[in-house]
């Protein structure tokens, strides 16, 4: 299974936003994020399924299952998710329950543990890289994979634990070991070595407690060539021995990627209609269950092939719980029902973990009269196919057949207007209307809006009566303004720089519209301007870069975009217009600003960013009117839009946590208990940044500041909560400091790889971040 797993790059995601805790000066807590947006599955992988003291355990490489994040594996009562422990150091490939403890196999350090109820153990030292499967054999646990060594002995991939001591079996193969089962006495193992022991046995051995030997003459291509397949799965079922993999030869007998061993001689069962490469073996019931890379999920029972489904991936593991077949894997869809990595069929398919996020990218929210909507690319959202759905409290709703998916389709803005949705984006029909980039719809049916733009639209606004979009009208790339049977340029367009438009908002009353240019109808106006009902107007200086947010609130226009300057003076991403002058927020947002909105007098803003006012926040920030804060541990990608309605804060983007929980490409913060208190007057202010590098794997560095002398302690934490090392620095005078971790515990010895949390404490407050050690 090694070979279809992506893995170091799902896990890293987890852990690249910063995380920031304070305990004097609270910041509001990932509790204030709603849990309801994860996929209706996994976010990430599953590659190995079990049944563990009557609960379903599910692992891989994944980071949220059942809107909490929770890190490669997870058990399921058949009501709640909990986590198991912490395996978050690398991905799991195996289960298998023995002398009543459950063990794991993978990539995480050491390679195999032991779970005995509470936590997990080492077995026996572990190995020293992989183990992609576990089996019982002979009372014993077979453990095989990808590794040299075993608690300090030379074992060539393969090897037995008896519950103290390994067995390296004729120190293994030459080649790595995918699966190891026991049939008619003996332990079978297959993946792509030559060599078992000293015995010729290409891709297929069997161990008989004494020594190696070769099965049938081993799996090969139609040449005849060894190297060139694999075999990655094995099962017994109904007195045989089933080899599942990439080959097309299993001894002189052609195969297709899937064949039965006797004992005594290969044969092919029944006619399979496994495609090319089978995954994965398992059962259900009575019957084998084959899965192959083409997401062919089939059922045999000795005698006939049926198929019980196909998903957009592939099944990579699969298990028999609670009167269904459990499959996990990496899909997003099983029969067109969405299920990401994990779903159930009883009969018929179903997601075993509900949940209402995107599986792609969102990039607009906004209200139909109070009703949410989300646009974007993302195919799906919750139940509903396309790129446009409405929330109804509890979950998406389609708006009629939508717009469907397809290779550059998307929604990109929203409004209400006259009592109907508009949308626009980069569609050519909406409900299989004809519709050119912009479209509108009553509550029953889509319509056209006149000929359409012949540019995205990224903009819409309905104001005073008047609907406004940013689009290409009548050959000039500007703001429209519907007419009632069609759009009517405003002047006659935008010029220099990249001449397009990204954004649309108002102030007093009047449309104000952003992007890259610097005129716009013969007037100068850098990447900003303002149609007063007759002509452009610029706002003073403008920007110096793109301007990809406006947002208007108590009398001051806040935009928001890649500019390091506004009016000719600095502001890092973020400003503020009063009618006269540009202002810049604190000490703005150190990344590009894609959207913002506010409740009260809290303004929210979205983006690429991971600091706000120098302080941690990743990808979504608040500004109270004199400060930064981060909401909770942020969001772990950027943000394409935020959307306030009934005091509740919307995010649209692509990421896949909010907060503490799984919330893919759609979140959303509730605010209403977050007040945050003022300091004591004379308090010592902490301000904690980001550490770099991270992930690390020779040493890491942060920087602090102090507003006030104060005595600092710097302490390393484990997962588990830990203390690894304290980096204590004394007393220190106010201003910035900086503090380096070489990776290793108190005793000077290398820690392991893994999740680590710095704690840093000046009496007053605390402020810490997650950092990722690897090896």
């Amino acid at each position: 299974m090694a070979r279809l797993q992506a893995r170091l790059a799902l896990l890293l995601c987890l852990f690249l936003a910063t995380l920031t805790v304070h305990t004097a000066q609270a910041a509001p807590g990932d509790e204030n994020w709603d849990t309801r947006f994860s996929l209706p599955g996994v976010i990430g992988n599953v590659t190995a399924t079990a049944v563990y003291g009557g609960d379903l355990i599910v692992a891989g490489e994944f980071i949220a299952v059942g809107g909490q994040a929770i890190v490669n594996i997870a058990r399921w009562d058949g009501t709640q998710w909990t986590a198991m422990g912490d395996l978050a150091s690398g991905g799991v490939e195996a289960l298998v329950e023995w002398n009543g403890a459950l063990y794991a196999g993978g990539w995480f350090t050491g390679g195999i543990a032991a779970w005995d109820g509470t936590a997990w153990n080492t077995v026996g030292g572990g190995v020293d890289d992989t183990v992609e499967a576990l089996a019982v054999w002979n009372s014993q646990l077979a453990v095989c994979g990808y590794f040299s060594d075993v608690d300090g002995n030379f074992a060539g991939n393969i090897a037995l634990w008896d519950g103290s001591a390994w067995d390296t079996l004729d120190e293994g193969m030459d080649g790595e070991v995918a699966a190891v089962a026991s049939y008619g006495g003996d332990l079978y193992a297959c993946g792509t070595f030559e060599l078992a022991g000293f015995a010729y046995a290409p891709n297929l051995a069997r161990w008989d407690g004494g020594g190696w030997s070769g099965v049938g003459g081993g799996l090969s291509d139609e040449f005849g060539d060894i190297y060139n397949v694999y075999a990655e799965t094995l099962a017994a079922y109904a007195g045989d021995l089933y080899i599942g993999g990439y080959f097309m030869q299993a001894g002189s007998l052609p195969v297709d990627g899937l064949v039965r061993w006797n004992g005594s001689s290969f044969d092919v069962p029944g006619s399979p209609p496994v495609a090319e490469e089978t995954v994965a073996l398992g059962f259900y019931g009575a019957d084998l269950v084959a899965t192959d890379v083409w997401g062919g999920i089939q059922r045999w029972n000795g005698a006939f092939w049926s198929t019980l489904g196909f998903c957009n991936g592939a099944v990579t593991g699969m298990t028999d719980w609670g009167g269904g077949l459990v499959v996990g894997g990496y899909f997003n869809t099983v029969e067109s029902v969405p299920a990401a990595g994990l779903a159930v069929y009883d009969g018929s398919w179903a997601a075993l973990v509900a949940g209402q996020g995107a599986l792609g990218t969102v990039d607009v929210i906004g209200d139909w009269d109070g009703t949410p909507i989300a646009g974007g690319r993302f195919g799906k959202i919750g139940d509903v196919s396309g790129v446009v759905a409405a929330w109804d409290g509890s979950a998406w709703q389609p708006l009629g057949s939508g717009i469907a998916a397809g290779i550059g389709v998307n929604v990109q803005a929203v409004a209400s207007f006259e009592g109907d949705l508009i949308v626009g984006g980069a569609f050519s029909t909406a409900g299989g209307v004809p519709a050119n980039k912009i479209a509108r719809w009553d509550g029953t049916q889509w319509s056209a809006m006149g000929a359409g733009s012949q540019s995205t639209v990224s903009g819409l606004l309905s104001l005073g009566g008047a609907l406004y979009a940013n689009g290409y009208w009548g050959g000039e790339q500007t703001l429209g303004r519907w007419n009632g049977s069609d759009f009517d340029p405003l002047g006659t367009g935008v010029q220099g720089g990249v001449q397009i438009l990204y954004s649309l908002g108002s102030y007093q009353g009047d449309p104000v519209m952003g992007g890259q240019f610097t005129s716009v109808d013969g007037v100068s106006a850098n990447n900003i301007a303002r149609w007063d009902g007759s002509a452009w107007q610029p706002l003073g200086a403008g920007t110096s870069y793109t301007v990809n947010a406006i947002h208007e609130m108590n009398g001051l226009l806040y935009v928001g975009g890649g500019f390091l300057e506004a009016g000719g003076q600095p502001a890092s991403r973020i400003a503020v217009w009063d009618g006269t002058n540009w202002s810049p927020l604190g000490d703005g947002v150190n990344n590009v600003v894609r959207d913002i909105t506010s409740v009260g007098s809290d303004l929210y803003v979205t983006g690429d960013f991971t600091q706000a006012g120098g302080q941690p926040a990743a990808y979504v920030a608040v500004w109270d009117g004199s400060a930064w804060s981060a909401l909770g541990s942020g969001l772990d990608a950027r943000g394409n839009a935020a959307y306030a309605l009934a005091n509740d804060v919307w995010v649209g983007g692509e990421f896949q946590l909010a907060g503490t929980a799984g919330s893919a490409r759609v979140g959303l913060w509730h605010p209403a208990d977050t007040a945050v208190p003022p300091l004591e007057a004379g308090a010592s202010t902490l301000t904690l940044r980001p550490a770099w590098p991270n992930p690390f794997a020779g040493s890491t560095s942060f920087g602090f500041s102090l507003s006030t002398p104060a005595t600092v302690s710097v302490d390393v934490y484990d997962v588990r909560g830990a203390h690894v090392r304290s980096l204590d620095r004394g007393r220190l005078d106010a201003g910035p400091h900086r503090v380096s971790w070489d990776g290793r515990d108190a005793k000077g010895q290398r820690a392991p790889a893994g999740v680590y949390f710095v704690a840093v404490r000046d009496g007053q407050e605390s402020a810490g971040q997650r950092v990722v050690l690897v090896r």
